[in-house]
């Protein structure tokens, strides 16, 4: 199950994102504006994801706000939540590989959905590589 979260900003690349995880038969649950509102609110919408994801257990998340930045932010206030902004493909892989990353967050303002496409298959089969990156998670959450 995947979690997807977004504002206005991530709106439209979110449609197609949508689409996308359909045709690969990904089952998504979606926290956001039914249609596009500019005065909705990224932070609403990351806490709502990330509850869910904490209520799911092993879920991974696709959140997006116009930097990535602001939802970033929110998302990681919640312990046993990790996201990363990632821009291409070589920093999600190491922010999945090396971070353990299980929310993704795109920029909305400026990801091209083929790039995402390529982040999201990225983020879906990228194992955490574990050993010496162990120990410095265990500091995330003190």
């Amino acid at each position: 199950m995947i979690v997807l979260a977004y504002d206005h900003r991530g709106y439209n690349i979110m449609l197609e994102i949508k689409k996308y995880l359909d045709k690969k038969n990904i089952e998504y649950i979606e926290y956001a504006s039914k249609e596009y509102d500019k005065a909705d609110n990224y932070a609403e919408y990351a806490m709502q994801g990330c509850e869910k994801m904490l209520e799911l257990k092993n879920a991974k998340g696709i959140f997006c706000c116009g930097t990535g930045i602001g939802i970033c932010m929110r998302a990681n206030r919640y312990k046993g939540i990790r996201a990363g902004v990632c821009h291409d493909v070589k920093t999600t892989f190491l922010a999945r590989n090396d971070d353990d990353i299980n929310v993704l967050v795109l920029a909305g303002n400026s990801i091209k959905i083929s790039k995402a496409k390529k982040m999201i298959d990225t983020f879906l089969s990228t194992p955490f590589e574990g050993g010496r990156h162990n120990a410095r998670l265990k500091l995330l959450d003190i």
